[in-house]
């Protein structure tokens, strides 16, 4: 996830219980896939296009929590 992260992820912008991930072209599909093979418990699901991953939470609190997980491995 470190490495993956490290090497795709450009910007984490949250709205609400969503988190949108932005990514070089072509650097959301691995980048999705990574998110989904961690297996967050607080992602509802992930929707990834060329260089955006939408990552669907259940609310506020549950997508604040995920934030500071994903911003803790680019630290």
């Amino acid at each position: 996830m470190t490495r993956v992260l490290g090497e795709f992820l450009l910007d984490i912008r949250p709205a609400e219980n969503l988190l949108v991930l932005k990514t070089p072209p072509s650097g959301a599909q691995p980048l999705a896939a990574a998110v989904d093979g961690a297996k967050f418990p607080e992602i509802a699901g992930t929707i990834a296009g060329d260089d955006t991953v939408l990552i669907i939470t259940p609310n506020r609190k549950t997508r604040e929590s995920l934030q500071k997980k994903i911003e803790s491995f680019v630290k």
